[in-house]
């Protein structure tokens, strides 16, 4: 229910939270960038720094925790029927890339999958 900036806050808010949650994978991610790149994977003995494991499984595990818990969502026709109608229009990838293309025109012409493999 709540949207929340900070990453401290963020983890704050989604421990208060009792699953089913979606929680702002970011913060896992950024707290498990920070371990890998913080902690030594060899202790000064020259061992496994198994503080750091303990770490990274304890950041996993809660992350498992909230893929885990079952979520019980009610089904609304009206909902069903408006994404039923509004994506029968989705356009393929083709006219996505030309659609991207003709928006953000690149400096070079890209390369056709032909012209890159009678080269080879």
């Amino acid at each position: 229910k709540a949207v929340v900036s900070t990453q401290s806050t963020g983890k704050a808010e989604i421990k208060r939270c009792d699953p089913p949650c979606v929680p702002y994978v970011g913060v896992y991610l950024a707290d498990l960038i920070s371990i890998e790149e913080g902690v030594q994977n060899l202790n000064s003995n020259g061992l496994i720094n198994f503080a750091k494991m303990r770490m990274l499984a304890h950041t996993i595990l809660e992350i498992r925790l909230y893929q885990q818990t079952h979520f019980e969502v009610e089904v609304i026709a009206e909902v069903i029927k408006h994404i039923l109608v509004n994506c029968s229009n989705a356009l393929s990838e083709d006219k996505i890339f030309e659609r991207s293309y003709s928006l953000e025109p690149r400096s070079a012409r890209p390369m056709s999958t032909e012209s890159s493999t009678s080269s080879a």
